[in-house]
């Protein structure tokens, strides 16, 4: 993606939603995602579920909670209260993502709003930026929907909401993100997204998902944010 494309996409930005697990650090760098869905399947079976087959495969603990309110509805406050945890525990180890920090100095300098958007839960995202010092940084913080694994992205409540607190319409506000959900949970709402590609072949996937523009790095993000001034 041509650096004359990121910036065209921010002269028709006045918010900027960002994605917490990617666009922000590597939530999982200390305390890895498989150990922690493996802790909730455990969970989930010491509670008397059989777990379905694929959900037996699973590594993502987000995605053991979503199916959890499928095959085991009950359970759900049960694995959302334990995911809580391990997320804050997690916050603890996360690596910052480099480039992040410019990025939330370019939006401030420019008046665009950062709003956090994400299916992690508050606490944790909470917990991070307290710790890194970034509170100032952001407007506001859409986390996960306790209790409503449905409502996470790709449905488009959380991008809808962080666009009241930024009070901005949905296409004048911009999702970074680097998954599917994001790009899906963009396009629901109504908004742009720009694909934080920081995996090889994530750029043709996301593209695929429905991004708007495509990024290895955040610093370039920021360059163009500045660009637009």
């Amino acid at each position: 993606m041509s650096a004359a494309a990121l910036v065209e996409i921010f002269r028709q930005t006045r918010a900027v939603l960002l994605d917490f697990d990617g666009p922000v650090c590597k939530v999982f760098a200390g305390l890895p995602a498989p150990e922690v869905a493996a802790r909730l399947k455990r969970l989930l079976q010491d509670e008397g579920a059989e777990l379905p087959r694929d959900v037996v495969e699973l590594d993502d603990p987000l995605k053991v909670l979503r199916r959890t309110a499928d095959f085991a509805p009950e359970l759900v406050d049960k694995v959302e209260a334990a995911l809580v945890a391990n997320e804050a525990e997690a916050v603890e180890s996360a690596e910052i993502t480099p480039g992040v920090r410019d990025l939330l100095a370019a939006c401030a300098e420019t008046g665009r709003p950062v709003i956090v958007v994400s299916n992690n839960s508050r606490p944790a995202i909470e917990r991070f930026l307290g710790g890194a010092g970034l509170n100032g940084s952001v407007a506001g913080i859409v986390g996960r929907p306790i209790g409503r694994p449905d409502e996470m992205k790709p449905h488009p409540r959380s991008v809808l909401r962080a666009c009241e607190i930024a009070a901005v319409r949905p296409e004048e506000a911009l999702l970074i993100g680097d998954s599917g959900f994001d790009m899906e949970a963009a396009i629901n709402a109504g908004a742009r997204s720009i694909a934080y590609a920081n995996e090889p072949g994530k750029g043709v996937t996301l593209t695929q998902a429905g991004a708007d523009a495509v990024t290895s790095a955040m610093s370039d993000i920021a360059a163009a944010v500045r660009a637009d001034g």
